[in-house]
């Protein structure tokens, strides 16, 4: 890869607005758990490794993740593009379609924003109350899903996603041949029919 082709995909802006209020309590929490990590050591407030414990939360997460990533996915088909070309949907679109995969729509929503996926007004989004509420990806499903696929992760807010090129493969044609040495005894009787036909 380029270093220009990188520089070039890196320019690629996402509107940068003030966390709310969910990230700053997670980034509060995870800088509490930072401090009690070095003072009780690195396994603090974590499953003992190879746990049942520790199995059900990596399988959780894996779950979120990928809830996250079809979340993305049913904005970038169902909604429309707002006048800075990006997809957009309305909360009652969203929650109406997407409330017959998973009930966990606005908790979803909040880690979706976390990740600055997704950006919509307000703290909270209530149906009925928020249904005008617009809902803007902030990176492409391109993005947001190839990633995922490579890494089973979803994409960081400063990571920059470089599609595969596609491997051009070279098809081979197959070409019939008459008399070949593997052919059945049927067919060297049509074969040997056939050239005395010939001659």
């Amino acid at each position: 890869v380029d270093r220009k082709e990188l520089q070039k995909v890196s320019k690629v802006v996402a509107i940068v607005e003030q966390d709310d209020s969910l990230t700053i309590v997670v980034k509060k929490q995870e800088a509490a758990l930072k401090r009690l990590e070095e003072k009780h050591g690195s396994g603090y407030g974590k499953p003992p490794p190879g746990s049942k414990s520790e199995a059900r939360a990596k399988k959780y997460n894996e779950n979120c993740t990928r809830e996250i990533v079809e979340l993305c996915g049913i904005v970038s088909e169902k909604g429309f593009t707002d006048s800075e070309d990006r997809r957009a949907i309305l909360f009652q679109d969203l929650f109406n379609t997407y409330r017959f995969i998973s009930d966990k729509c606005c908790g979803l929503l909040l880690r979706a924003r976390r990740y600055k996926l997704l950006s919509f007004q307000g703290e909270m989004l209530f149906q009925g109350k928020d249904d005008k509420t617009v809902i803007t990806m902030m990176r492409t499903f391109v993005e947001i899903h190839g990633h995922y696929k490579e890494t089973k992760q979803l994409i960081g807010p400063d990571e920059v996603y470089l599609a595969p090129k596609p491997s051009i493969k070279k098809v081979r044609k197959k070409v019939s041949r008459k008399c070949s040495r593997g052919s059945s005894f049927r067919s060297k009787e049509k074969c040997s029919a056939g050239q005395a036909k010939d001659s």
